[in-house]
């Protein structure tokens, strides 16, 4: 797990621009005067779909919340990786062993493997025989790498022992325990369906386990590891961030069959929030991807409740992020477009796994008409408790109070209002009733802007844009020095990764590793560590240059391919770009045209 990741996470790149600039609405981004150099036309774009900003100015740069940090408080990276963890509440702490995470990885990819291959044996029959009775077909149990933990409680462990893979690491990845008396060691996952839990970037860092007998509990997850934290952790959203992102939406059901059951059916922005109700941890993951989610709840009163109980900080988080934004920039006020969280009402008796099997149009129409958290909240939680009595009001108050009491004035007032309606009370009568509610909100909102954001465990950006061409042209460039100076005069901005680029920056002016391993921040060793492990093709010096100026060339395509979106994104929607923007993205695409035609970067 990056703490990296974990910062970059949390942040979005308008909270992060704004208190420096005034940013003013363009199209589907932000445009403003560049706050590094003195100019009269607007030439400094913000890009929130893809967490960029670019000045398109003198300035002529551009990147992510670090570079703009880095630039606007004149410090390097190391500098604001600990302001913007103190800003984000993450902690920042020295790494004893930077492989850990990689090798927990591999402990939990051969332990899947290892139930895939259980599932196909006669001992696995009987949950695939649940599998067939759930209507799952043979691409969703490959895809989702669903398998069988045999029930006798040392058939994963001797697996791993024979794999090379030593009983520590096994413990360390929650899938053997041992024995505090004895020290007898053995299988945490006895007996279960399981499926396979991952990481945005596709890594196996836990698993689900189902029973398939009378034994209680129904599911187990693996504990919480230095890779895996349930509260963290969103299922299935490797397979769905693509189209989140694409979309802006995402749906949130509860169970892991629920979420395979919407992927298998082309539903591909579905992920699980794993059983329990959207955390606030699960939030802050999928803000900077989404601006809309969908909570497809299960009907029953205990499903609501809850939801309730856990959609009170969820909601605070989304909300009170907003406010924050607004606080440091008057001007940003109306550009901040609040969270639009969403619950979608499903039929009695069926969850989204039934009923997307049963009618999947069904299934999209109620989706589609969503209702807005609170319209839906209102009605429900009220419709719950006996309201001819005074204590059934107040009940119903203090359940939905806490939620309507996150929003701003005006929405604070219309909901007030539907509260009131719903249980029957003047506005007088229920803002009295409030009082001290109303006192304690504006303490903690006092108090909230200095408490830290929720834990989150991956980065928001790594999956989309930090290719493996970036990574392997770095692994290229440190296994073979003499290439350095095909590279000397590339721009380092072509690098989206910040990692990535850091490490370019510092190798070009080292002449050896271990100056490359003391010049970078210590922070960026684990991903140092996997960058030297990245196999390089054996070929002759001559077919490395090739390869290595063709990288280059597609680095920096992309970076011009990138410059005319974050125009284009900054212009007009639905109309053709005004003259202006017209020529800057016919200057682009002959650069572009130019690049292809461009030979070694040497000074």
């Amino acid at each position: 797990m990056s703490v990296i990741d974990d910062i970059k996470a949390r942040l979005d790149i308008v909270d992060v621009v704004s208190p420096y600039v005034a940013l003013q609405k363009s199209g589907r981004g932000f445009k403003a005067n560049c706050p590094f150099h003195n100019e009269k036309t607007p030439s400094f774009v913000v890009n929130p779909e893809r967490q960029s900003w670019r000045c398109f100015g003198a300035c002529a740069e551009g990147g992510g919340a670090f570079d703009f940090v880095m630039k606007a408080e004149n410090m390097d990276f190391g500098q604001a990786l600990h302001l913007l963890a103190q800003r984000t509440g993450v902690q920042l702490e020295k790494r004893g062993d930077p492989e850990k995470s990689d090798i927990l990885h591999s402990v939990n990819r051969a332990a899947a493997t290892f139930y895939q291959e259980t599932l196909k044996t006669e001992e696995g029959r009987q949950a695939r025989n649940y599998i067939d009775s759930r209507k799952l077909n043979d691409s969703s149990i490959e895809k989702f790498i669903l398998g069988y933990s045999p029930s006798s409680g040392d058939g994963l462990k001797s697996h791993l022992l024979l794999h090379d893979f030593k009983i520590e690491q096994a413990i360390e990845a929650g899938l053997v325990r041992q024995d505090e008396e004895s020290g007898r060691t053995y299988d945490f996952f006895r007996g279960r369906l399981m499926f396979p839990i991952f990481d945005r970037r596709g890594n196996v860092v836990g698993f689900g386990g189902r029973a398939l007998d009378d034994s209680n509990p129904k599911y187990i997850n693996t504990s919480a590891t230095s890779i895996f934290d349930k509260r963290n952790t969103l299922y299935a959203l490797n397979f769905a961030i693509d189209k989140v992102r694409d979309q802006r939406t995402a749906v949130v059901v509860e169970g892991y069959m629920d979420a395979i059951a919407a992927h298998e059916h082309g539903y591909t922005n579905v992920v699980a929030s794993m059983g329990t109700a959207l955390t606030e941890q699960q939030v802050a993951q999928l803000r900077t991807l989404a601006d809309k989610f969908i909570l497809a709840l299960d009907p029953d009163a205990a499903g609501q409740e809850a939801t309730l109980r856990s959609l009170e900080s969820s909601w605070r988080v989304i909300q009170s992020n907003a406010a924050q934004q607004r606080q440091r920039s008057q001007s940003a006020l109306s550009q901040w477009k609040t969270t639009d969280l969403r619950v979608a009402a499903l039929p009695e008796g069926l969850d989204p796994d039934a009923l997307i099997r049963q009618d999947a149009s069904r299934w999209e129409s109620i989706v589609a008409d969503a209702a807005p958290l609170l319209e839906f909240l209102i009605p429900n939680i009220a419709a719950r408790f006996d309201l001819t009595v005074p204590h059934g009001k107040s009940q119903v108050v203090d359940a939905i109070w806490p939620l309507i009491a996150a929003l701003d004035r005006l929405d604070r007032e219309q909901y007030a209002q539907k509260l009131a309606d719903a249980i029957g009370v003047s506005m007088e009568a229920l803002r009295a009733s409030v009082g001290n509610h109303r006192t304690s909100n504006r303490q903690s909102r006092r108090t909230e802007r200095y408490e830290p954001p929720p834990e989150v465990t991956e980065s928001t950006l790594n999956e989309s844009f930090a290719e493996p061409v970036e990574e392997y042209i770095l692994a290229l460039l440190i296994n073979k020095p003499d290439l350095k100076e095909f590279a000397e005069n590339f721009d380092s901005q072509c690098f989206y990764s910040i990692e990535n680029r850091e490490v370019f920056t510092n190798w070009m002016s080292c002449s050896k590793i271990e100056e490359l391993w003391d010049s970078v921040d210590e922070s960026l060793h684990p991903h140092l560590t996997h960058i030297t492990t990245i196999d390089i093709l054996s070929v002759e010096l001559i077919e490395s240059e090739r390869a290595l100026t063709e990288m280059l060339r597609r680095l920096q395509r992309r970076f011009h391919i990138v410059d005319q979106q974050n125009i284009l994104i900054s212009g007009p929607t639905g109309e053709p770009p005004p003259r202006e923007l017209g020529e800057r993205i016919s200057e682009i695409n002959e650069s572009i045209r130019q690049s292809e035609h461009m030979g070694v970067w040497r000074k």
